[in-house]
């Protein structure tokens, strides 16, 4: 039954390969920075050789689903140093935290991507409420008949989501279950518990899930510590000895991400908009935070 699912599967891609793409992207941006597009599609699939390197720690608003077909890639996702290599299969959430990577001269790999407004939609289904054992669990290495149906699954998911036809998102959604589902089964109880998260480590999460929700609002450490039912001095030791930056770092990475992703992402705002929509009373305040952060002034870095 398997060797005719990746058959049938296989030939539909070898028909529709040389589909004419409707929206092309722009030629030098990593599609997971192109936010208007991933929001305008839902859904995506793509082959690519690189992976988006910034200077800082980054994070984007989409879920991704990777699977390496050849090479290596490093990087570091939630804090923990991670080597991604050929066959295997990783799945980060939104707002995962990235920072700078480095990839084989070889290295090759299929990434869906999927908007924050459809996962939102899709975090509901069956084969998806547990999905938080990613945020701890991202990836998983598959066997050579797990690696071909997987491919397999990815193609014709390519197809669809690539298509206008009327029913193209239902199409999607019952393919992303048998992915999901698919995905359940290979991962088997390889995956880490998150009860196996030190209690620093708990603490870690619930701030960055406070911090991700609410850093336009609150840009001082006494809320957070407040919420967390902390003393803001024991709060922000704990987040230091967990990782190595202290509480109004991780407030200033996330906002500095954040800053990025409006001025490249939202052309049509101004600058003091974007400082307004992160909280920031005046202009010239988060012109020189982010100054101070990146070496550049606004402006330079939208037009950079």
């Amino acid at each position: 039954m398997t060797e005719i699912f990746v058959f049938i599967y296989k030939n539909i891609y070898l028909c529709a390969k040389f589909i004419n793409k409707k929206h092309a992207m722009e030629e030098k941006m990593h599609p997971i920075w192109n936010h208007e597009y991933i929001q305008r599609q839902g859904v995506i699939v793509t082959e690519v050789d690189n992976l988006p390197t910034e200077e800082m720690p980054f994070q984007s608003d989409a879920l991704v689903i990777g699977l390496c077909l050849s090479g290596s890639a490093d990087f570091t996702y939630n804090m923990v140093q991670t080597t991604f290599v050929s066959q295997e299969l990783g799945v980060t959430l939104p707002n995962a935290l990235f920072t700078h990577s480095t990839v084989s001269p070889d290295y090759r790999s299929l990434l869906v991507i999927i908007s924050k407004e459809f996962f939102d939609e899709f975090v509901h289904r069956s084969s998806f409420m547990d999905y938080k054992k990613y945020y701890y669990s991202p990836a998983c290495h598959l066997s050579d008949v797990q690696f071909e149906n997987i491919k397999a699954i990815l193609r014709v998911l390519h197809i669809v989501s690539a298509s206008d036809h009327p029913k193209r998102r239902e199409g999607i959604e019952n393919i992303l279950d048998l992915l999901f589902y698919t995905i359940t089964r290979y991962r088997g109880e390889e995956g880490v518990k998150s009860d196996t998260e030190t209690r620093n480590e708990q603490l870690f999460s619930r701030f960055y899930d406070l911090l991700t929700d609410n850093y336009a609002a609150h840009h001082d450490i006494g809320w957070y510590a407040d919420q967390l039912c902390l003393s803001p001095k024991y709060f922000s030791a704990v987040i230091r000895q967990t990782t190595d930056k202290s509480a109004a770092e991780w407030i200033d990475i996330v906002l500095v991400m954040r800053a990025k992703n409006l001025l490249r992402s939202r052309r049509d705002l101004a600058v003091q908009q974007v400082a307004f929509a992160l909280g920031f009373s005046e202009n010239a305040s988060f012109c020189r935070f982010f100054k101070d952060q990146t070496g550049f002034r606004p402006s330079e870095y939208r037009n950079r």
